[in-house]
């Protein structure tokens, strides 16, 4: 919960939206930035009957009301989008006199899902270091740390712990929440944003450096985790900046 909070909190004080959390069945778990006018916005206008994701693979969606009132649900999890949601808003795009209501204009909005998963990405990497993980869970987070760069076996890894294979990824799976695979790209996928925002490496270049062995494949993966590729991503850092 506190690790849920600091996420939406941090995006509160980025975006300055309010922002809620709720888990599958809509029971709110934390919120920030609300009072009791924007509060009746989602009652009066029941957003939840509203959110569907099962015929989308996307992970987030907007919803858009008379009187120009709009939201956007992100999942929580980008592994598990029935963990819970991210309820953004509400808010207006278009500039009026009504300050009681946040305004953000419709460029924003394709970026806002992305800014609060890169949010929470970061806080439950940074929460997982302290969790009390089964032994070779714990060494094999620590092998991802210190060898994301290098090409990865989990054979070879199984057999360096002495542990079944199919135990151990079920076991990796239940503690993390994570398969083994998704966990290192999503690590690698982290590692690369560094890059993409702070280098002027070319997008292959920045795939190798962090263990993918084609520009292709990290994009796919990059993308599949992020909701838009490495150049856009760059270029949305870039466009930020000036």
């Amino acid at each position: 919960m506190n690790i849920i909070n600091d996420i939406i909190t941090d995006f509160f004080n980025c975006c300055n939206l309010p922002v809620m959390a709720v888990d599958i069945d809509f029971n709110e778990m934390c919120k920030v930035g609300y009072n009791p006018l924007l509060e009746k916005n989602i009652i009066k206008y029941d957003i939840y009957k509203d959110i569907n994701f099962d015929s989308d693979d996307s992970l987030s969606l907007y919803l858009s009301y008379e009187n120009d009132i709009n939201f956007i649900i992100v999942s929580i999890s980008r592994y598990n989008k029935y963990r819970g949601y991210f309820v953004i808003g509400p808010f207006k795009c278009k500039n009026d006199d009504n300050n009681s209501i946040p305004f953000k204009p419709n460029s924003c909005l394709e970026y806002l899902p992305s800014i609060i998963l890169n949010i929470s990405d970061s806080k439950f990497s940074k929460g997982m270091s302290n969790l009390k993980f089964n032994v070779h869970v714990k060494k094999a987070i620590r092998h991802i740390h210190e060898n994301y760069t290098h090409f990865i076996n989990l054979d070879n890894l199984c057999n360096d712990l002495s542990v079944n294979k199919s135990y151990f990824c079920k076991v990796f799976k239940k503690e993390t929440g994570f398969t083994f695979s998704s966990f290192l790209n999503n690590y690698r996928v982290e590692k690369s944003k560094y890059l993409l925002e702070h280098s002027d490496l070319s997008l292959l270049d920045i795939a190798v450096s962090v263990g993918f062995n084609t520009q292709n494949y990290y994009s796919i993966v990059f993308k599949k985790y992020m909701d838009i590729s490495p150049l856009e991503y760059r270029n949305t850092i870039s466009n930020s900046n000036l």
